[in-house]
């Protein structure tokens, strides 16, 4: 009997076991499937969410951009009110620029010294630094006649070539003057207007040019100083030329030395030149054209002293000679 009832409790036990084993075991699915499908959401959400913040970051560029777009809109417009406002200077510019431009004189300097004159007198010549002694009287007139050519040439060529050069960097500048009147660039107008460093220095070359011009023309009155046409040729000298300090005049050697070579020209043909004389004064020997002296030598123990006079500029241009 009690055998019997261990048997049937064993059965039971044995019943009841399966039936909690599976179920256990369904749940055990239930929950697996649960934690996968949880996975995949989360995986999902993840997603979701990178896709949203890469989103928001090409929103956030595209609103940037925009911001700036708005900036330079904002910025061209502020620029038209500055340009609007800047009417009055422009036109203070287009009139420094055209003032800079520089008239081409009138090349008439035909002015010669008399070459059929014979000997008229016989001075000994003073030592000149450009001119060779003991020249025949072909020599004599040919250089007489090459001193026109020697002056119109710089003339003709240096001086009328620096003068071209400036009106065309002052034409270009007018071109930029019509931009920013008529132009629709207003950034591009901004950036000329804020650099009128070319146009400010087109007045100080200008003054510069007129000098040059100015110091040309005191060699040729100087040559040539008896003559009607030199006084009619330096009476339209620029104004500006009476304003400027003397230590903005710049000395020019070059001026200079033209000076010298057509006075040792002169100094060399003495004998064939009226109102031309060689006279001493206090051991100092000197080359006058009527009362003016443009020449002047100086010996002394162990050198000899040339200077060149330019009566009109008031300049004096020496050279010393060691003596062997």
């Amino acid at each position: 009997m009690n055998k019997n009832k261990k048997i049937i409790l064993s059965f039971i036990f044995i019943v009841l076991s399966v039936l909690f084993s599976f179920f256990g075991f369904s749940n055990l699915k239930k929950i697996g499937s649960s934690y996968f499908n949880l996975s995949r959401e989360n995986a999902s959400l993840l997603e979701k969410k990178n896709k949203a913040e890469e989103k928001l970051k090409t929103l956030s560029q595209e609103n940037n951009s925009k911001k700036s777009k708005l900036e330079v809109i904002n910025s061209e417009i502020n620029k038209f009110h500055i340009i609007k406002e800047k009417t009055s200077e422009i036109d203070s510019m287009n009139k420094e620029i055209r003032e800079s431009l520089i008239a081409f004189r009138k090349n008439n300097f035909n002015e010669f010294y008399n070459t059929d004159n014979r000997k008229i007198n016989n001075y000994k010549p003073l030592k000149g630094n450009y001119i060779e002694e003991n020249l025949t009287e072909d020599d004599i007139k040919s250089n007489l006649t090459m001193i026109q050519f020697i002056l119109n040439s710089y003339y003709n060529f240096d001086l009328n070539r620096n003068i071209s050069k400036h009106n065309l960097k002052a034409y270009e500048n007018l071109g930029i003057i019509d931009y920013l009147i008529d132009g629709d660039n207003y950034m591009l107008k901004s950036i000329l207007l804020n650099d009128t460093s070319k146009i400010s220095k087109l007045k100080e070359e200008k003054e510069n040019i007129l000098k040059e011009e100015e110091d040309f023309f005191s060699i040729y009155e100087n040559i040539y100083g008896d003559k009607e046409n030199i006084k009619i040729l330096r009476s339209d000298k620029s104004s500006t030329l009476e304003t400027l300090k003397p230590s903005e005049k710049k000395e020019d050697n070059n001026f200079k030395i033209l000076n010298a070579l057509c006075i040792d020209i002169l100094n060399s043909s003495v004998n064939y030149l009226g109102n031309f004389k060689i006279i001493s004064e206090n051991g100092v020997n000197k080359l006058n054209i009527l009362d003016d002296t443009i020449m002047s030598e100086e010996n002394e123990k162990n050198k000899i002293t040339v200077t060149y006079y330019n009566r009109i500029s008031g300049d004096a241009y020496t050279l010393t000679e060691e003596k062997e």
